[in-house]
């Protein structure tokens, strides 16, 4: 009996080691560590990239985030603005890439403070920024459509067209498609817009999702 149950361990052994041995393994395996700063009128909260097996990719990111910590803390310390905080979310994460977003509040007195927020978007293979035409290629006569998809605040919540389009008519007219985006999974793409650009201060940093159907389609039309 003893040796019959050994021999259907080694039996079962075996084929895990063999089921795990054949699973797609990750080309880089990304953690983001949260590291904390404050002083007596800021707050930080922001991310330390660690790529398993890629440690010139993995300094590549961190040289790039740590490019807005620094001119976070330099212009503070300079006395650019009273206070401020300084965080960031994942936005998305695979084998390949890693799509953050920095949020940069900073109050220069008056009502309230103004907040701004910048995707950041990496391979994870080599470590460089990866623009926007990397995953949907617009042109500027696709403004039409794009202004028509549907917009979200900062809360996800999608905006009414009455709320928001007086402001898309001018920021369409003096900006048009913005290059600033996140990627959200599923293949769809967040184009990020600041306060006042496609509604009110409330609604804070929104953004427009352009669809996997979408991405596709900008794709196929503008190929060449």
């Amino acid at each position: 009996m003893l040796q019959e149950m050994r021999a259907t361990l080694k039996h079962i052994t075996i084929i895990l080691l063999l089921y795990f041995l054949l699973l797609p393994w990750p080309i880089s395996s990304a953690s983001v560590y949260e590291e904390k700063d404050s002083a007596i009128n800021y707050t930080m909260s922001y991310p330390i990239v660690y790529l398993d097996h890629n440690q010139e990719a993995q300094d590549r990111i961190n040289s790039d985030i740590y490019n807005y910590i620094g001119a976070f803390k330099t212009d503070y310390y300079d006395g650019k603005f009273m206070n401020g905080s300084f965080k960031y979310e994942v936005k998305y994460e695979d084998d390949d890439v890693l799509s953050l977003m920095i949020i940069d509040y900073r109050y220069y007195g008056g009502a309230h403070g103004l907040e701004k927020g910048i995707g950041l978007n990496y391979s994870k293979k080599t470590g460089q920024r990866l623009p926007l035409p990397y995953f949907v290629r617009l042109r500027p006569d696709d403004a039409s459509e794009v202004f028509s998809l549907p917009i979200y605040n900062w809360n996800n919540k999608q905006l009414f067209y009455s709320t928001t389009k007086d402001f898309v008519k001018y920021t369409r007219k003096r900006k048009g498609i913005t290059d600033n985006f996140y990627l959200m999974g599923n293949g769809a793409i967040a184009l990020i817009y600041q306060p006042y650009e496609l509604s009110c201060y409330a609604d804070g940093i929104t953004h427009i999702v352009i669809s996997a159907k979408y991405v596709d389609y900008f794709n196929r039309r503008n190929h060449e």
